[in-house]
């Protein structure tokens, strides 16, 4: 039985092939986001019938297509989507491939209408016909810009108010469409503040460590939740979303010891010329109002990484008497972590071996 049907694909280009796995990693992770932010700006009641790649396949049963509605769905997604890349440039903490391009990021979308059929695969339906495969030829267009709305001569058999009309041949014949530029919405992308710095007054811990480990490799371990276990002692649980890349107010949570639990916040501060700088907050630390720790990663010769720990606290009403068992405390667990962390790195771990795995 066949039914009438809207097909609708948002597509998202613009990462190139990175060959440093971390990038390859986490540019998966930023695609997972914000396919999952175009899934959750659905205001039209769309049917998701496949996650393909990059990109989104939705169906619509529908006999007519309401343009004022189609229209306003496009703009939703496009700013939603938007609004993400912003916010992630301004709260990222990472400096790979992947996450320090990512606001280059494109939006597309195909429209297309016609009569298609439903397969049953593994009890599940799945649109199927003609009308499936011209919509998903259609990605495959000659529209001049990177940013578009492109609907077919079946969605607008008018072309009403459209002199953007194009054709492309393909091998079911010619097709043709016109389309939609979608850059003049951005200016509906609200402004997003930056998280501002918020460093306590006074210093427990100041201490530099070089690491035999390029940089960019030193700071992926520190900062990745997914390598937290392997050098922190006395964790025995984290707790943190892990398809997403860390970045400003990102948030998890450490079971020390088994009775503490310690909500901390990422951070950062001011770096200085060819510094990397990662950092968490917490107010879960007794005797402290505000409790920051800071990793600041600076690039030495052969390759290694000079890594400056820093610990800074504002103390409540009786914090100020325990300041020196602080001190002492903090040198050892901080000093036995480190010890971990260079047992690791030489037993020949890193995080691009990891990501292979």
């Amino acid at each position: 039985m066949t039914q009438n049907a809207m097909l609708f694909i948002p597509d998202i280009s613009g990462f190139t092939e990175f060959v440093h796995h971390t990038s390859m990693a986490h540019s998966k992770h930023i695609i997972s986001e914000l396919l999952e932010l175009l899934i959750d700006s659905n205001t039209m009641g769309l049917e998701l019938a496949e996650i393909e790649g990059d990109a989104l396949f939705f169906y619509h049963l529908a006999d007519t297509i309401e343009m004022r509605v189609l229209e306003h769905q496009i703009e939703v997604m496009y700013v939603a989507f938007h609004t993400h890349l912003k916010r992630y440039e301004l709260q990222r903490i990472c400096n790979c491939g992947a996450c320090s391009s990512a606001y280059n990021l494109k939006l597309k979308f195909v429209v297309h209408y016609g009569e298609i059929e439903f397969i049953s695969v593994k009890e599940t339906e799945k649109p199927y016909g003609s009308h499936v495969i011209k919509a998903h030829r259609l990605l495959k267009n000659n529209v001049p810009i990177d940013e578009y709305a492109l609907f077919s001569e079946a969605v607008l058999p008018a072309f009403k108010s459209y002199n953007k009309t194009l054709s492309s041949r393909y091998d079911f014949g010619d097709i043709s469409f016109v389309y939609n530029p979608l850059n003049h919405l951005k200016r509906h992308v609200p402004k997003i503040d930056p998280i501002p710095e918020n460093i306590p007054k006074h210093k427990l811990y100041d201490k530099t460590e070089t690491i035999h480990m390029p940089i960019n490799d030193l700071y992926e371990v520190i900062s990745n939740f997914d390598y937290r276990l392997l050098w922190i002692n006395g964790v025995d649980r984290l707790e943190y979303e892990k398809n997403k890349v860390n970045r400003l107010g990102e948030k998890h949570k450490c079971l020390f010891n088994k009775n503490a639990d310690i909500s901390q916040t990422t951070v950062t501060k001011a770096a200085g010329k060819n510094q990397l700088v990662y950092g968490e907050s917490t107010t879960n630390v007794p005797f402290t109002k505000l409790f920051n720790n800071y990793f600041v990663f600076e690039e030495t010769e052969g390759g290694y990484t000079k890594m400056n720990i820093q610990v800074f606290a504002d103390f409540n009403s009786f914090g100020w008497f325990m300041k020196p068992f602080m001190k002492r405390t903090l040198k050892k667990v901080i000093s036995e972590n480190i010890k971990q962390l260079v047992l690791l790195i030489n037993s020949g771990f890193s995080p691009n071996k990891s990501v292979l795995e």
